[in-house]
């Protein structure tokens, strides 16, 4: 199996994971922005992996979200011929901003320190005081707004284009 495949049926197991994990409501919003985020960064990986970069590259950082995100989100849209061109841009903009919060919620990510907040380990908060993930509210709202609703159906059409394209009897 290649890795763009790997990268791209990972990241869209953990999209499947987290809209399960969305039909309960008595779940912190923690776990199911931590698949997002990591959905997220394994598309990019198969994105970059599909582009020729080298994979053992790829697993050293978690870094690609806010830069490779829009450029997919970019591509995907150049391949709609049924929406109008004009159209189009206002999601390519709210990806990009989509994209650095989406980001930053992995732990190995701080946002040069200005955001320690992470959908994994508890961080210390402004006033000393220990925040656990579970019990923090990240304001996630643009993903029920219809630039981030956009944005999700995107990276689930992405992810299964890529498993397609990668697949050996895509060849």
């Amino acid at each position: 199996m290649s890795w763009p495949l790997a990268y791209a049926k990972q990241a869209r197991a953990d999209l499947i994971a987290r809209n399960r994990l969305l039909e309960r409501a008595d779940l912190p919003q923690c776990h199911q922005l931590h698949f997002l985020q990591m959905a997220c960064e394994k598309l990019c990986k198969a994105h970059l992996c599909g582009s020729g970069v080298d994979a053992e590259v790829l697993r050293r950082s978690h870094a690609f979200v806010e830069s490779v995100l829009p450029v997919i989100v970019r591509e995907h849209l150049a391949r709609q011929t049924g929406q109008a061109l004009t159209n189009r841009g206002w999601v390519y903009r709210a990806s990009k901003q989509y994209a650095r919060q989406i980001e930053r919620l992995a732990p190995a990510v701080t946002g040069g320190g200005s955001v320690p907040s992470n959908c994994e380990y508890p961080w210390t908060g402004p006033e000393g005081a220990v925040i656990v993930p579970a019990e923090h509210n990240f304001r996630f709202d643009f993903l029920h707004e219809r630039g981030g609703r956009t944005l999700l159906k995107i990276i689930g059409a992405v992810a299964d284009r890529l498993i397609h394209l990668h697949s050996p009897q895509a060849s």
